[in-house]
């Protein structure tokens, strides 16, 4: 009956750890009609201290770029806040955007930043 109840607490144990480890997100950054702009799209996937957990910069010829980029990195479920740079024939545009991961899709639409005019302070 001991045996029993310690396979019982190690399965609870089991399952309980395998809910708090990284997990598979399913991220979408909307481009929209904007889309044949850009040639770059970073992102960073900041933790609540500011560290940078995950990043990944995606590059495409002028014109092929997704209306919809799709990036899944292996994160914790929680909040993070998401740095995306988007570069374009134009210049480079950045916005953060607040997101919650939580094993779903999450998407991010940026298609008024990608089709508005660069910062002055950043190189064209």
């Amino acid at each position: 009956m001991t045996s029993l109840g310690f396979l019982a607490f190690g399965l609870l144990a089991a399952a309980y750890l395998g809910t708090q480890g990284p997990k598979e997100q399913h991220v979408r950054v909307v481009l929209g009609n904007g889309a044949p702009l850009v040639t770059a799209v970073g992102l960073q996937y900041l933790g609540a201290d500011g560290d940078v957990l995950r990043e990944t910069r995606l590059t495409y010829a002028l014109g092929s770029a997704p209306r919809i980029v799709a990036h899944d990195p292996e994160l914790r479920n929680a909040d993070y806040r998401l740095q995306i740079d988007i570069d374009t024939r134009d210049g480079r545009r950045s916005v953060q955007r607040q997101v919650r991961l939580g094993g779903g899709s999450t998407q991010i639409d940026v298609a008024s930043v990608v089709t508005s005019s660069p910062s002055p302070s950043e190189p064209k």
